[in-house]
């Protein structure tokens, strides 16, 4: 067998992406292709039911000790080349721990006979001397944390013991808890000392739960130790751990650092995944350099493991990979999938571009409106998609709840607090209305919304969406365009020209029912939309004129919302019309209003937007006539949610150009803005990019 990549010093593998970014499937991935010839154990950080279990005996279990009972398991059944892997080490912490907490006899033997299990992976001469002695070791653990009086007969028994198991040519328990801090060197104490500490304090848990991880991974090490070892099993075991984020996979993840800088490395391949992109245990560490970056959509993986000196403690043994995005050939491909053969390329190419708009190119996103599109609807808006089935939990439910389910309820923030946890979906679906952090602070403010909150404000909402691996963006609350028309579509109900996003009753299953991800559809919800944008139009509007930071001016982000619910566009064309910089005074600015005012979704009611662009409909003068035409071909050429549209992008150009013509002093900037915002739309770009319409261009 040749030498094993990167030798001892083993990177712990982070990989990063928010949901839907493929991390749990690669995590699976790996398992499956691997797991058939070195052990590989997979767990779930966040799976409730180490909770429970450590709840039947909370004074000798915790989430993370029942965590690590799982990977000695999943080691102990490991069939494949070599065999099973004993874990007499941690068994041993383990049985210490249970002989520290003052345990009914009864209760002692229920504890200890849970862990014997682990013994029986092997023939060593070490495991079958703990499996003979067990009693008697068993006996001697329980009085380890006996009074002082005991303490001579105690550490006699325990002291005979391991040096029992020495003479028989192992000492896996010695050579691991002689180094518990405070044992001197003698192993029995530090057993005794583990059990303490797993008793008197928070910190003293944390402290002993990360210990036994080393304990545990010592003994996987042990197992690929020796001539035997290398003659029968191949390559490295690993450990998997998804969701990391979460409480127990921190922990895990900060005690194995925490031995990599003291020395303590091992042949275990520790890989874990993380929602954010800059993980929050790392986020503190003084860097002058960024951490290690394998991308798989750009390069080849790095054929060495080099390790940058200037790096904070924790951050020197990580290796972040960022999960890729789907690239659109990747997309095509999926959509030709499910698709299959097609008698009509139109409808095959306007899926296409639907699906990598909406998707963000997001693997999960994409595979589930691919799915969504398999029959190639006629579609306006690319959120009529969003109302075709797809399979949850193998019934079928429009895509919409499949992936709020997916996304959203099946990957709550973790540190929401749990009474929340039902109304999250229904609080971001309110504030998708919003652009700004004020604006969601205005939706708060109001009654109904301020008692759905139930006490959250909106940096609080913000901080669990970025922590849940959401993206920001400077110009939308809800910072992910794919998330953010997922929620409208819930929130404003059907579309203009779509049915209701809602199957029949009897092909829902409890997870998608309209108690979860369906309950924006009801009645009393569908007018929230308009409440909640002409509060915002109100606030606006009251406001005296000053600066926003992500419409121009308070005006204009108040006739944005205007736009939206309904008012007309007569207010936006008047403002627009008294602000005209005909002395080319401030024309930069009154562009930028421009845009910002037409970046209003159309969900609701007839779109009569073209036959205003090329007729005006409000009576005024010539100027008001003009700015009616150029608000809607604008209005056209930044729907995000539609196939690029040529003829607003013309009209749009042309109004432009003749404003220049007729107002020369301020002709260099209408004709400065018609060549860029041309430009920006023969490539099929937004005319004003944010962080989550960066995606969106000549591909889409």
């Amino acid at each position: 067998m040749g030498a094993l990549p990167y030798g001892p010093d083993l990177p712990v593998v982070l990989l990063t992406g928010g949901p839907g970014t493929g991390k749990q499937q690669l995590l699976e991935e790996v398992r499956d292709r691997f797991g058939g010839k070195a052990p590989v154990a997979l767990v779930d950080c966040a799976d409730p039911q180490y909770e429970r279990e450590a709840g039947e005996r909370p004074s000798c279990r915790s989430a993370t000790t029942e965590t690590l009972y799982d990977i000695a398991q999943r080691m102990e059944e490991w069939d494949g080349p070599g065999g099973a892997v004993p874990t007499p080490r941690f068994f041993a912490g383990m049985a210490a721990v249970a002989a520290a907490q003052g345990l009914r006899q009864q209760e002692l033997d229920e504890e200890l006979t849970r862990y014997r299990r682990l013994l029986h992976a092997s023939q060593t001469a070490a495991v079958r001397v703990i499996r003979n002695l067990t009693h008697g070791y068993l006996v001697a653990l329980a009085a380890v944390v006996a009074p002082p009086a005991a303490m001579p007969l105690v550490g006699a028994a325990l002291t005979e013991f391991i040096e029992t198991l020495a003479a028989k040519g192992d000492e896996p328990v010695q050579t691991t808890y002689r180094d518990y801090p405070g044992a001197a060197g003698n192993a029995a104490t530090g057993l005794r000392l583990l059990g303490r500490s797993f008793r008197r304090s928070e910190e003293g848990r944390r402290f002993a739960e990360g210990f036994l991880f080393r304990a545990l991974r010592e003994d996987v090490t042990a197992a690929y130790s020796g001539a035997g070892a290398r003659l029968r099993r191949v390559g490295r075991p690993a450990i998997l751990l998804q969701h990391s984020n979460w409480p127990v996979g921190r922990e895990l993840l900060a005690a194995a650092l925490d031995d990599w800088a003291e020395g303590h490395r091992g042949r275990t391949v520790l890989v874990a995944s993380e929602r954010m992109a800059e993980p929050l245990f790392l986020a503190g560490e003084q860097r002058t350099e960024e951490l290690a970056v394998y991308r798989p959509d750009e390069q080849a993986p790095p054929r060495t493991w080099e390790r940058l000196p200037a790096r904070g403690q924790l951050g020197q043994a990580v290796l972040l990979l960022r999960m890729p995005s789907l690239t659109s050939v990747q997309i095509k491909q999926q959509v030709l999938e499910e698709v299959g053969a097609v008698d009509s390329a139109g409808l095959l190419l306007r899926a296409q571009g639907a699906v990598r708009r909406l998707s963000g190119h997001r693997p999960r996103m994409v595979q589930r409106l691919a799915e969504a599109a398999a029959h190639l609807p006629v579609l306006d808006n690319d959120r009529d998609l969003l109302a075709h089935p797809a399979l949850l939990d193998g019934a079928p439910a429009p895509v919409r709840d499949v992936l709020l389910e997916e996304l959203v309820l099946r990957q709550l923030p973790e540190r929401l607090p749990v009474g929340h946890a039902d109304r999250w979906l229904d609080l971001l679906t309110q504030l998708s209305v919003a652009h700004t952090g004020d604006c969601a602070r205005t939706l708060l403010r109001s009654a109904e919304l301020e008692q759905l909150a139930g006490g959250l404000t909106a940096d609080q909402v913000q901080q669990y969406l970025l922590e849940s691996g959401w993206p920001a963006c400077e110009r939308h609350f809800i910072g992910d365009f794919g998330l953010r028309q997922l929620l409208m579509c819930r929130l404003y109900g059907p579309t203009a020209a779509g049915p209701a996003p809602r199957p029949p009753a009897d092909t829902r299953t409890p997870a998608a029912s309209s108690d979860r991800t369906g309950a924006g559809t009801g009645t009393g919800t569908r007018t929230d939309w308009h409440r909640n944008h002409s509060l915002l139009h109100a606030h606006y509007r009251a406001l005296p004129a000053a600066p926003d930071h992500a419409f121009g001016t308070t005006a204009a982000h108040g006739l944005n919302h205007d736009l939206v619910a309904g008012g007309g566009p007569e207010r936006a064309i008047r403002h627009l019309a008294a602000e005209f910089p005909a002395s080319g005074a401030r024309a930069e600015e009154w562009c930028e209003e421009l845009l910002a005012i037409a970046q209003a979704p159309l969900l609701r009611g007839p779109d009569v937007r073209h036959a205003r662009m090329k007729v005006a409909g409000i009576v005024g003068t010539t100027l008001e006539r003009q700015l009616d035409q150029l608000l809607h071909a604008v209005w056209l050429c930044e729907e995000r949610t539609r196939p690029a549209d040529v003829a607003a992008a013309e009209k749009m150009v042309g109004l432009l150009g003749d404003l220049a013509l007729a107002y020369p002093e301020a002709a260099p900037v209408l004709a400065d803005r018609a060549g860029d915002w041309g430009k920006r739309a023969a490539g099929k770009r937004p005319l004003q990019p944010c962080a989550c319409t960066s995606h969106i261009g000549q591909g889409s």
